[in-house]
């Protein structure tokens, strides 16, 4: 035997007093040093067990008078030996129970009929060796265990033939989402993609008994598709075929590679596809490359552009400020040239701007990189902006009228110089918010005015055309002709107010004596329809009387009757005349 300990600690329990005896002087003859401790009952047995001393090996009687039921007391005494090796020693022959004791953790079964010193001897030394082993085999199982569940990498064990799972750790529980009692429901193929199941089944199948690797993409439980290296080798689990496989999982790196490749075509296709030209050159104005969009931008293919010199192609009045750009590059990174003009393959010049970036030091570049882009429909159209503008000032500064221009969305109102001629005000009274402008607007004219501005916001197109009074700097009032239009974006809203405020004080003044006039000339007219009227008819009267009744006696007394409304009618007319002279006297020349 590979261990013979030189000091025996045993405790027989046993009630029978001569049976100990007996024992005790097997174990004496077994060896010479030996300490032996005695317990009649299972109390004391515990209490003994419980005391923590160390013993190699527990010879247990099951006949005790504490317990009937034999299967409790191998139970009890086991769980209370800890690492100490159980031998019973009994009078019953029963094999069956025997058999069984072995299963609860007894290390032998020994009648006590058949007893004899050699034989206890071997079992006493085999079972404190085989107890070392399983204590041992537990402890490696044990770290295994531990090994296996705290591994910051994927396990699994499956069944070699089912793939069902056998065990999973931590990791892949996490890895996965599924718990362990869920995973143990599963086989591995519940996790593969349908169109892989073919190629996966024929590696398995062709190495069901021996190790291999390979790559594959598995569902987790919330249907996210990962990608892993797995290497798996056969083992045995708990008496079944089974194999270990560990799991990589590569997801982060396919998606980091798939960025960097899609990264690379983008790049490809902005550098050889882009409609911008890009060249790498020297300080000296030699390409090493050129981009094929040159033949877009500049009408010469890049193989023929390389053989040419960047400063041959740049129009005479505008080379030195680009050479002066590009020496900029010895002392910083990055410089962008203003625009210049560079001539075409049909002599034709085209306007490009151009950012460079110092890479000399950059063994894959080796120079200055230059990104450029034909701008030549940007400098027309600003060019024709510029004139528009010109235009426009000449327009504002020569007209008499006030032009507003109004920002709606960031209230921001500006004014020419129409404000300060025609209302007075000087540019420090001037203020660009709207509120400067509403507070102007006469109080009985602001309620209308800001109602009919409400409703061109409310509609998003037109033109606004509005009479009302606006407060000079002096306090007094002014009529204005406002001619208002909305500007607007793709969606109808507003952005700006462009308007022209004329003065039209001294028309409505006109107007108001107008209507003054035509008052008073009513008054003449009622005077004419009525006054007139009376002394009128009396003279009528009188003259259809006369020659009617040829029988009147007193003809002189209607005569004079005549003659008074002849002359109060007479006095009418007069008047009538002098209150229309005066009316034609007092009206204004326009």
């Amino acid at each position: 035997m590979s261990y013979i300990p030189s000091a025996l600690n045993i405790l027989v329990i046993e009630d029978n007093l001569g049976d100990f005896i007996l024992i005790e002087d097997y174990l004496n003859e077994i060896q010479s040093e030996v300490s032996i401790k005695r317990a009649s009952n299972l109390e004391e047995a515990k209490t003994i067990l419980k005391s923590n001393i160390q013993l190699d090996t527990v010879l247990l009687d099951l006949s005790l008078p504490d317990v009937d039921d034999r299967e409790i007391l191998v139970q009890d005494i086991v769980e209370f030996s800890n690492k100490c090796a159980v031998i019973v020693l009994t009078g019953y022959a029963d094999n069956d129970f025997g058999v069984k004791t072995l299963s609860l953790g007894i290390s032998d079964y020994l009648l006590k009929d058949e007893l004899t010193i050699s034989q206890l001897s071997k079992s006493i030394f085999y079972s404190i060796e085989r107890k070392k082993s399983q204590i041992q085999l537990l402890e490696s199982e044990k770290k295994y265990k531990s090994l296996f569940n705290s591994s910051p990498v994927p396990m699994f064990v499956l069944d070699r033939h089912s793939l069902e799972f056998l065990s999973v750790n931590d990791a892949a529980i996490k890895l996965y989402g599924y718990s362990a009692e869920e995973f143990l429901s599963l086989k591995v193929s519940d996790l593969w993609l349908n169109r892989e199941e073919p190629e996966i089944e024929h590696t398995v199948n062709n190495n069901r008994h021996g190790y291999f690797e390979f790559k594959i993409s598995h569902k987790k439980k919330s249907g996210e598709v990962i990608h892993l290296e797995i290497q798996s080798n056969p083992i045995s689990f708990d008496g079944r075929d089974a194999r270990v496989t560990l799991l990589n999982d590569i997801t982060g790196r396919i998606k980091a590679e798939k960025l960097l490749t899609d990264s690379e075509q983008r790049f490809k296709a902005l550098v050889q596809e882009a409609s911008d030209l890009v060249m790498i050159l020297d300080f000296n104005g030699n390409f090493s490359h050129v981009s094929p969009s040159s033949e877009l931008v500049m009408g010469i293919p890049a193989d023929q552009m390389l053989k040419m010199n960047l400063f041959d192609l740049i129009h005479s009045e505008d080379i030195d400020q680009v050479k002066k750009n590009i020496l900029k590059l010895k002392n910083t990174k990055r410089v962008q040239i203003p625009s210049y003009r560079v001539k075409t393959s049909s002599n034709e010049w085209r306007w490009i701007e151009t950012v460079l970036t110092n890479l000399i030091k950059d063994p894959a570049v080796n120079g200055l990189v230059a990104n450029s882009r034909d701008i030549t429909e940007f400098v027309n159209q600003e060019q024709k902006l510029i004139d528009s503008l010109k235009r426009y000032d000449i327009v504002a500064k020569a007209t008499s009228d006030t032009i507003t221009d109004y920002d709606v969305q960031n209230d921001l109102m500006q004014f020419n110089h129409g404000m300060e001629l025609m209302f007075g005000y000087t540019p420090d009274q001037i203020c660009t918010k709207g509120s400067w402008w509403d507070d102007k607007v006469h109080p009985e004219d602001a309620e209308r005015v800001k109602s009919k501005v409400a409703q061109v916001y409310k509609n998003g197109h037109g033109s606004l055309q509005i009479k009302y009074r606006f407060r000079c700097a002096n306090g007094s009032y002014k009529y204005i002709l406002d001619r208002t239009y909305l500007v607007t974006d793709e969606l109808g809203k507003p952005l700006k107010m462009i308007g022209s405020m004329q003065d039209i004080t001294e028309i409505q003044n006109h107007i108001q004596t107008i209507e003054d006039h035509n008052e008073r000339l009513k008054d003449i007219a009622w005077t004419q329809s009525h006054v007139v009227r009376a002394p009128l008819a009396r003279i009528m009267g009188i003259i259809d009387l006369l020659q009617t009744d040829n029988d009147i006696v007193d003809q002189e007394e209607l005569l004079k009757h005549i003659l008074n409304s002849a002359t109060e009618l007479d006095g009418i007319i007069r008047k009538i005349t002098n209150q229309t002279e005066q009316v034609t006297q007092n009206f204004p020349e326009c």
